[in-house]
């Protein structure tokens, strides 16, 4: 099953069609899906598919020769067993693409970099004397996001300039990842979302279940399944001290936001905490948040940004020793269902904003809005904090939006606060006005909705007709 990923795929194969040679770049975190889209686009295309692993330079060679010479048979390759050269394997490629499209895929190319620093000038002189003028469609791949973006794409780089096209992808949408959950209830697959976001390779695993509380049963909270030791194992292998990263993505999930309040939930000096933020940020783990349309430093906010980390910190640790005793079904009852729907109330924001993201690209809404972002900040007449779940704006237009996941519909009072409290920001702009429910709408907020033609009620069904 291949879901989503149309505009990566459609701009690789319009490349393909292009004579000439190509270099698409492809990179992103790692389970984000790269290595899937690179294998359905090559589908019945002449490919080379190399997939490096770490090890030396000259078993590099060793096994990129074997891939080459089994790929691409010829006179010479019945008597050569390995090229003596990262140079002369790239001269033996050049001569099968002069007049045929071939496609070579280079997949964790940093894998061989970092043993070779030398490749990128040496793949660069390839391109430059080699493979201009050829048919050859030669993708980069890498999950390594720094290296990818230092190394290969900046423009220190020996391959700045060389690329066609970059493609970082990311994860999937709320709404192409629900389809990993076609038989599970409605309400259930924006959950299944919410615990694993939008990377592949969780949702597959939480997909193959019957139901969401099977899913984290069996997936999280059983010593054998696939996403019981991700996170902590994605922590060994990405970070020198996995124990001080772990415990900031717990007080993160729990609750701490700002660096203050991560500092002092993990017993560290807020300036060493910012090192180990910054590194977690490049990851895509985690992000910083600012109030729409203000990006001082003194605002800013911490959170999780993977769903599948930040319902893993949040209550599997918690969760352990049930989970050691072999009890799954007590763990779900006592440490997650009385507090997921607490936990849920941010994931239903973003399925929000995705929703409107949607919208806005197919140019739905009443013009096109730059950006959907939160904001928050001080009412200086009652001097209390007040907070807008969503925010949007144009030259000429705002929007504003709300968000509510609770149990009872959804009435009059809230849009009459939405409405008072959107006007702290953006009063120069004309305003429309977007709810989004779980449960749904008075008949007095509907009525008024119809009448005042400037505001959008968003339930469930919606949402969920998007998929």
């Amino acid at each position: 099953m291949f879901i989503g990923r149309e505009f990566e795929m459609g701009k690789l194969n319009r490349l393909y069609g292009e004579k000439g040679f190509q270099m698409p770049v492809i990179y992103g975190r790692r389970r984000v899906g790269k290595t899937r889209l690179i294998s359905e686009f090559c589908a019945g295309k002449r490919t080379l598919f190399y997939a490096a692993i770490e090890q030396n330079d000259s078993e590099a060679l060793r096994m990129f020769s074997d891939e080459v010479l089994r790929s691409l048979p010829g006179k010479q390759s019945s008597f050569i067993s390995s090229f003596d050269s990262w140079d002369s394997a790239f001269r033996y490629v050049a001569d099968f693409a002069r007049e045929e499209r071939i496609v070579l895929v280079i997949d964790e190319f940093p894998y061989i970099a970092s043993a070779n620093p030398s490749l990128p000038s040496i793949l660069q002189k390839a391109i430059d004397h080699y493979f201009s003028g050829t048919q050859l469609f030669l993708i980069l791949c890498g999950s390594s996001m720094s290296f990818m973006e230092h190394q290969v794409l900046d423009y220190k780089s020996p391959l700045y300039g060389r690329r066609t096209a970059q493609f970082k992808i990311r994860p999937l949408d709320c709404f192409d990842s629900m389809k990993f959950f076609s038989d599970w209830k409605g309400h259930e697959r924006l959950s299944g979302y919410g615990i694993t976001g939008g990377i592949p390779q969780y949702l597959l695993a939480a997909g193959r279940h019957g139901s969401f509380r099977q899913a984290v049963e069996e997936e999280f909270l059983t010593g054998t399944g696939v996403l019981f030791e991700e996170p902590a194992n994605l922590m060994k292998q990405e970070m020198r001290e996995p124990a001080v990263y772990n415990s900031i993505l717990r007080a993160i999930a729990g609750g701490a936001s700002r660096q203050a309040e991560i500092s002092t939930k993990v017993g560290m000096p807020s300036k060493s905490v910012a090192n180990y933020l910054k590194a977690l940020i490049d990851l895509e783990i985690i992000q910083k948040d600012y109030p729409f349309g203000d990006n001082n430093s003194r605002k800013v906010v911490y959170r999780v940004k993977d769903q599948l980390f930040r319902f893993w910190y949040r209550f599997i640790p918690g969760a352990m020793s049930l989970i050691g005793m072999g009890m799954p079904d007590e763990a779900f009852e006592k440490m997650i269902a009385p507090h997921f729907s607490d936990y849920f109330g941010p994931v239903f924001e973003d399925i929000c904003r995705q929703y409107l993201v949607r919208l806005n690209r197919q140019k739905s809404l009443r013009t096109v809005y730059r950006e959907f972002a939160r904001w928050w900040g001080s009412d200086p007449e009652t001097r209390q904090q007040e907070e807008i779940d969503i925010v949007g704006s144009d030259i000429e237009w705002a929007l504003f939006g709300e968000c509510k996941w609770k149990g009872e519909k959804t009435g009059l009072r809230e849009m009459e606060k939405l409405q008072k409290r959107s006007t702290l920001l953006l009063r120069d702009k004309k305003r429309e006005y977007c709810l989004f429910s779980r449960a749904g709408f008075t008949e007095g907020l509907r009525k008024e909705a119809e009448r005042t033609e400037n505001t959008m009620l968003v339930n469930l069904e919606k949402l969920l007709g998007e998929i």
